[in-house]
């Protein structure tokens, strides 16, 4: 479980490192864009660009949000249950979410294979567009890993009737 859960881990900063990236050269598009509409015309298709790299942002940087456990959480009634209990209903909200999940990935995993196919791009710097979704497809599955990490986490909390699980 340890080994898993270093390698999920050491996934999820690789992947937020790609998520930092993506912000700097957000915001270099945006300072570029900034300065050359005051001296000269504004830079072709930034708005695409920018658009783009915040998928890239927030699909890349969701798992690693996830196991930092750095999303908006409210257990105010389930933090005073005893610890199997919680670990029952944090192990019903992790199927849940880990159901979800993997719908949306898949649903997204083959619409950007449709895309893939039709060659679908953007209007300004035709740039393709199916790697992004591939990324962002990515992104989600990455988020299932983490959230599947934590079932496990809660089935073994149910199992021995530990303490909520704590951080990576």
């Amino acid at each position: 479980m340890d080994r898993l859960e270093k390698i999920v881990s050491y996934l999820a900063r690789r992947t937020a490192q790609l998520a930092q990236m993506a912000l700097v050269l957000a915001m270099l598009v945006i300072v570029a864009n900034i300065f050359m509409r005051a001296w000269w015309k504004p830079l072709t298709g930034s708005y695409e660009l920018v658009e783009i790299l915040g998928a890239v942002i927030l699909s890349m940087g969701v798992a690693y949000c996830a196991i930092n456990r750095g999303h908006v959480s409210v257990s105010l009634l389930v933090d005073s249950f005893p610890p199997r209990i919680r670990g029952f209903i944090d192990m019903i909200t992790s199927i849940i979410s880990l159901a979800f999940i993997s719908l949306i990935a898949w649903g997204l995993l083959q619409y950007a294979a449709m895309v893939q196919r039709r060659g679908l791009s953007t209007s300004s710097l035709d740039i393709p567009l199916y790697p992004v979704y591939y990324l962002v497809a990515l992104g989600l599955l990455m988020l299932g890993l983490t959230v599947f990490v934590d079932l496990l986490k809660n089935i073994m909390r149910i199992i021995q009737g530990g303490n909520r699980s704590e951080p990576y």
